[in-house]
């Protein structure tokens, strides 16, 4: 006889149908995995998930079929394909995050991000006992701010090597208060088995962005993505990074984690809307080269496909095809006079907007470099 769990994941109604590869037994404890999560809605599910022991053949129907050896693996499964599925379904329209969160009483969200292995899921854990848990997996930012909580059930790690998945409610993790959800810090999770006391530092944004970049999910999906995530950071005061060896000394330090960042802001322009080329708007007056027209021209450079760009202080972030390439020295300049000009035409824009550099450098040929690094990178291209 077969199961049928309908949840709540993220913004998406997810069914997840058990079939009789597993006993009664099996089928109810995979079912309490849910409970927190169970959707209480109406209508017909946005997916559904027939999951089972030894399956491995897809449903004629598309339903996605989710497989596994054994019951505890076929858990793990599950909630992997749900959080896929859940992230699937806020393409688009929230900034999602590979971090555990925890809430206050009033609502202020601390998202903990960090790449699997970091300890986020030990942090919920240690966190939710006294604060409410949001989730151990992906935070999802909707812009504004608001935070949606996925209170999936933990992967909990066994000296067997197949992980246990337990519900928030069965580990005791407090609930969610009444209050919206709004984000209120960023931290960085950086465990050192040498630390003694946990201690929390600022993250410059310009080194902060990488790290949260190669965090997220669908992030160029968005409308302004890299827009979306500084101003996200903005409005937590900035990015926090938390040190520490063990999880259980970390939930005293909360007050750090919230306290403001002791950071000056960084200088951010859209560069986006290449537009604004020789205007003034970034503090510097940007090369007033003739831009010649689009037709072909043999060895000519265009920056290539690119989601979004920002100037922050000195430095140029342009996120391409999900990757985030940070450029200083002479790349900025290049990469934005680079509307199908020549390399000799490039270099006369790149030295017009450079201070004169010491007279032992070659300039030519640190340009050349540049220009063959941003080609190998795709951002330049070439006719």
């Amino acid at each position: 006889m077969s199961t049928a769990i309908d949840v709540r994941a993220l913004s998406s109604h997810v069914r997840i149908e058990l079939d009789d590869s597993l006993s009664n037994a099996e089928q109810a404890a995979i079912t309490a995995h849910w409970a927190d999560l169970a959707y209480d809605g109406d209508g017909e599910p946005d997916r559904v998930l027939r999951a089972g022991v030894r399956r491995d053949s897809d449903p004629a129907n598309g339903d996605l079929t989710v497989s596994a050896n054994s019951p505890e693996a076929l858990a793990q499964r599950i909630t992997s394909q749900v959080t896929l599925e859940a992230i699937g379904g806020l393409r688009g329209e929230a900034l999602m995050l590979h971090a555990a969160a925890v809430t206050l009483d009033d609502g202020r969200v601390i998202g903990f991000v960090g790449p699997s292995g970091r300890g986020k899921t030990t942090a919920a854990r240690e966190f939710g006992r006294a604060f409410g848990y949001v989730t151990d997996e992906t935070l999802a930012i909707r812009p504004g701010g608001s935070v949606i909580p996925y209170r999936k059930p933990l992967s909990i790690g066994t000296k067997a090597g197949v992980k246990a998945t337990e519900p928030a409610s069965g580990l005791d993790l407090k609930g969610l208060p009444d209050a919206e959800l709004e984000l209120a810090a960023l931290v960085l999770l950086d465990r050192r088995p040498e630390v003694a006391e946990p201690f929390v530092e600022s993250v410059p944004i310009i080194d902060a962005l990488p790290e949260l970049v190669a965090q997220s999910s669908f992030l160029s999906a968005l409308d302004r993505p890299l827009g979306t995530l500084i101003d996200t950071i903005r409005s937590t005061g900035g990015v926090r990074r938390i040190v520490y060896s063990e999880a259980s000394t970390i939930p005293g330090i909360v007050d750090d984690l919230l306290g403001s960042v002791d950071e000056s802001a960084p200088m951010v322009m859209d560069v986006a809307d290449l537009s604004q080329r020789g205007c003034d708007c970034d503090g510097r007056v940007l090369p007033e080269v003739a831009t010649p027209d689009a037709g072909d021209r043999p060895g000519a450079y265009w920056r290539g496909t690119f989601a979004d760009a920002r100037i922050v202080d000195d430095s140029l972030v342009v996120l391409a095809a999900g990757r985030l390439t940070v450029l200083v020295g002479v790349g900025p300049a290049l990469w934005l006079a680079a509307d199908g000009l020549t390399e000799d035409e490039l270099k006369t824009a790149a030295q017009r907007d450079l201070p004169a550099p010491p007279a032992d450098v070659d300039v030519d040929r640190v340009i050349s470099q540049a220009l063959r690094s941003l080609e190998d990178a795709s951002l330049l291209i070439r006719s």
